[in-house]
Parts: structure tokens; C-alpha cells; sequence
């Protein structure tokens, strides 16, 4: 991993308030906010920004990053 990837590796280094992005191949799937991690499980839970509804995000099966800071207008 290099200073520059955007990826996260280590869900020891997430944590509930964090804002996330999930996505799988080539598409954003999920968008929202770290309720909970159970990195020794494998999972997240993210409310989703969009409709606030809670997602079950096995991380195995998708690749997570960061979300960009909105800028406020």
C-alpha cells in the first residue's frame, strides 16, 4: 500500500462516524456513515447518506474508501 492509494486494507482503521464509500468493481454502491465495525468479522454497517437506511457491508466482497469531504455551498 502507498501513501496515495485510496483503498482501505485494514478495517482495524475504521470507525463509527467515518464517512465511506463502498464500491464493487466499477460502480459506487453505498455511500453513508460507520454506524458500527467488527473488523475481526469482516463488517461494517453503514447508514446510508441518500435514505439513512442501515447496510450490512461484508468487506470481502467490496472494496472500501474514504468519502470525499463535501465542500459546503
Amino acid at each position: 500500500m502507498t501513501s496515495t492509494d485510496p483503498w482501505i486494507h485494514d478495517l482495524a482503521r475504521v470507525h463509527p462516524g467515518d464517512r465511506i464509500e463502498v464500491w464493487d468493481e466499477h460502480h459506487l454502491r453505498h455511500t453513508g456513515t460507520v454506524s458500527q465495525a467488527a473488523p475481526h468479522l469482516g463488517v461494517l454497517w453503514v447508514r446510508e447518506a441518500s435514505s439513512g437506511i442501515p447496510k450490512l457491508i461484508p468487506a470481502e466482497e467490496y472494496r472500501l474508501r474514504r468519502a470525499p469531504v463535501a465542500q459546503a455551498a
